[in-house]
């Protein structure tokens, strides 16, 4: 079977087998990563059912006011389509600070806006947060979300099934 110069069969090493064998190891732990085993599949119609409520205290103005209604939305990191704008609110920006006395006070900064972004997609709500392609996001959570040519770094507020 193995040869004197430690072929298999006189024809493959056995180096070579132990690194087909990493290398089919790394493939089934990846696709256990991306979810290909995964048996939380969701049936989810091709009607909206989610609405998410996405925030940023602060962005630049000129950002908060390049949106509109109808704009496609994205998730950046797992690059997962979060639906369209359904509605947006723009208001004062929220900027965090310490007064001359060590207080934390809140105030506003001229140019920059706080921002609302409600959004409209597929997915399933459920005891361990929002199902949304296989990818799960919660409240409170930090995303980079990507609207029309616009990007922002904010959190997910709130989430509703409509």
């Amino acid at each position: 079977m193995i040869d004197k110069n430690g072929k298999l069969f006189g024809k493959i090493s056995i180096i070579d087998i132990i690194i087909i064998l990493a290398v089919l190891i790394f493939g089934i732990f990846l696709a256990s990563k991306i979810g290909l085993f995964s048996n939380n599949t969701t049936i989810v119609s091709s009607e909206p059912n989610l609405r998410i409520t996405f925030y940023q205290e602060e962005v630049n103005s000129f950002t908060a006011n390049n949106i509109s209604i109808g704009d496609p939305t994205t998730e950046t990191l797992q690059n997962k389509n979060l639906g369209k704008v359904v509605d947006i609110e723009v208001g004062d920006s929220i900027s965090w600070g310490f007064d001359k006395d060590g207080n934390q006070v809140k105030s506003t900064k001229e140019g920059w806006s706080l921002v609302y972004i409600h959004m409209e997609t597929n997915g399933a709500l459920g005891p361990n947060g929002i199902n949304i392609g296989g990818s799960n996001y919660y409240i409170g959570q930090y995303i980079t979300l990507r609207v029309g040519d616009s990007i922002f770094y904010g959190r997910i507020s709130d989430v509703e099934e409509i």
